[in-house]
């Protein structure tokens, strides 16, 4: 029998005599096996989560993108040709240092032009105090007071003492430029304050998805879920789910595709992809024949590498805006054998109904077979054939048949190991005749 050894982040074999094993008991791995399974997820999440954020993931927690662009070509000029988004999309720090850089920058580029035409063009430095001299700019004899025109130009401060002349058109030229230059800049990063602020990343982060996925039995049938919901009164309208499984794949020709995608097929309740996020949600998608996940036992599950993305999209009630959320779960984050606890309780004093969030991602565990769901069902199959076979049904009544048939049964209370043979009145079992065995009431480890 193998354990998880956390230490090693490996596999190992247990040997007779260990510690481990007269710790684990069979019957309780087979009937308590969700236990076992969330120990493992637990040790194995935060030692594979640390070791490849950006390298194992398609997607971070936070739903951002996991992994860098590499080699890309004309990387910094493919970015500055779409100059808004990337302003958009980089951290608040750098468009502030951007905002500030653009302003100082403009302050000085003028303020150099006009100290230029001062100095350069009519001497304006050097008839300081000369009442009979008319200067480009009036009040301006050093930089310092150039760049003190540059800035009450730029922002209509006008404070009075300083202003262009007719004597120099170049500094009037010079002044409508600045004029328009700052108008253009204080648009552009008001524009891209306002985008970022009202974008609807920010909104996503209210959209909230449990930190575990479960696997357990729903009606019979084994069923991958996972929880998803909205911390804010206003709605997403017409919100709609989906999920995609990325993994590895061979194709029949031998390529080797590294992230294969497939859609999984998930539903709330019995709404479809539609979710109504009232309160939270729990979104199934059944494993059948057409699942991903129908050849995987627990064992698979564990420790095989993939990756369950799920997105969430809608509309904004209150903006009008499209939004999507995205998260994504591994092989240690699926809790084999637990089902989500109930959040929503009903208030009988006041009638209402009441959203727990602390147990948004609490989980119970409950009997799930570790068997792979199509073993499962494969013995869920058997097992009805052979509980409708004649050795089975009892003795039919007298009101519809007649005794001649019932007398062709009988059940033979000494057969070996609880088997029941099945044989006319008046013949001989022998040992052609085939017996059946009766099934047993109740297995979690198929």
């Amino acid at each position: 029998m193998k354990y998880f050894d956390p230490d090693n982040g490996a596999w190992q074999e247990m040997r007779p005599g260990d510690s481990r094993s007269q710790q684990m008991d069979m019957d309780a791995i087979s009937m308590s096996s969700a236990s076992v399974i969330a120990e493992q997820s637990s040790n194995q999440r935060g030692l594979y989560r640390t070791k490849s954020t950006s390298s194992k993931y398609s997607l971070k927690s936070n739903g951002t993108d996991g992994g860098p662009k590499e080699h890309v070509s004309k990387r910094r000029q493919r970015f500055l040709q779409d100059i808004f988004t990337t302003m958009v999309d980089i951290q608040w720090r750098y468009n502030l240092m951007v905002f500030a850089m653009g302003f100082l920058l403009s302050w000085l580029g003028f303020a150099s032009l006009v100290a230029f035409c001062a100095l350069g063009h009519r001497k304006d430095f050097d008839h300081v105090g000369d009442e009979n001299w008319k200067p480009c700019v009036a009040d301006v004899h050093n930089f310092a007071t150039a760049f003190l025109f540059s800035v009450e130009t730029q922002h209509t401060i006008g404070y009075g003492s300083r202003c262009t002349s007719e004597e120099c058109p170049e500094a009037i030229f010079i002044m409508c430029v600045q004029s328009i230059t700052g108008v253009m800049i204080q648009c552009f990063m008001a524009g891209i304050v306002f985008a970022k602020l009202s974008r609807p990343k920010n909104r996503s982060q209210t959209l909230m998805f449990s930190r575990y996925a479960c696997v357990c039995l729903r009606d019979g049938r084994l069923c991958f879920m996972f929880r998803v919901g909205d911390m804010r009164k206003s709605h997403i309208i017409g919100a709609t789910i989906s999920a995609q499984v990325i993994r590895r794949k061979t194709t029949l020709e031998g390529e080797v595709i590294p992230y294969y995608h497939t859609l999984l097929d998930v539903r709330f309740d019995n709404g479809g992809d539609s979710v109504f996020l009232i309160w939270p949600a729990t979104i199934v998608h059944e494993i059948n024949e057409s699942s991903p996940f129908y050849n995987k036992s627990a064992e698979d599950m564990l420790r095989e590498r993939y990756e369950v993305v799920v997105i969430l999209e809608g509309t904004i009630e209150s903006t009008g805006q499209s939004i999507q959320a995205r998260s994504s779960y591994i092989g240690t984050e699926i809790l084999w054998g637990h089902r989500f606890d109930q959040v929503v309780s009903f208030r009988k004093e006041t009638g209402e109904y009441l959203v727990n969030y602390s147990k948004f991602n609490a989980t119970n565990e409950v009997q799930t077979p570790l068997c792979s769901a199509r073993d499962f069902y494969e013995y869920q199959r058997i097992l009805s054939e052979a509980t409708k076979s004649p050795s089975f049904v009892n003795p039919p009544d007298n009101s519809t048949t007649s005794s001649s048939i019932r007398e062709g049964y009988q059940r033979s209370n000494s057969s070996p190991e609880g088997r029941i043979s099945v044989t006319p009145k008046g013949t001989e079992p022998t040992a052609e005749t085939p017996l059946l065995t009766e099934p047993p009431t109740s297995s979690t480890d198929c």
